[in-house]
């Protein structure tokens, strides 16, 4: 399953304040939120867990997503890391769920260089 540390650089610049309607954004971030429910409840399936285990999955990563979805909402488009973790979002998007497990290959180039220039911009510590 991802971790929240592969995600959490594309997610940082959320705490950005601004009031401008965060479409491109909020899309990529429900995208990534649907690959992600999708390779968990594939996961979870795998295991042979009890059909009551399995339900209780589907609620924990519709709050998640509900959770992701309301903080990007109030991100300017015009700020300068908005682009780059949309594009950050959208690679990790693009994964199978195999690599999505796996730390090293989440670090897309595009998460690579949002990182980059969310340090360089003081919202991401090194």
């Amino acid at each position: 399953m991802i971790t929240t540390k592969a995600i959490l650089p594309a997610l940082l610049m959320i705490i950005i304040s601004g009031y401008a309607q965060a479409d491109e954004l909020t899309d990529a971030t429900q995208a990534l939120c649907d690959s992600v429910k999708s390779c968990a409840l594939e996961q979870v399936a795998q295991q042979g867990l009890t059909e009551e285990m399995q339900e209780t999955m589907g609620p924990m990563l519709d709050n998640m997503c509900a959770d992701m979805r309301s903080q990007v909402q109030s991100v300017p488009a015009d700020h300068t890391l908005y682009k780059p973790a949309v594009g950050c979002l959208r690679s990790m998007v693009s994964l199978d769920c195999r690599q999505m497990q796996d730390p090293e290959a989440v670090k897309t180039p595009e998460c690579t260089e949002y990182e980059q220039l969310a340090r360089e911009a003081g919202a991401v510590k090194p």
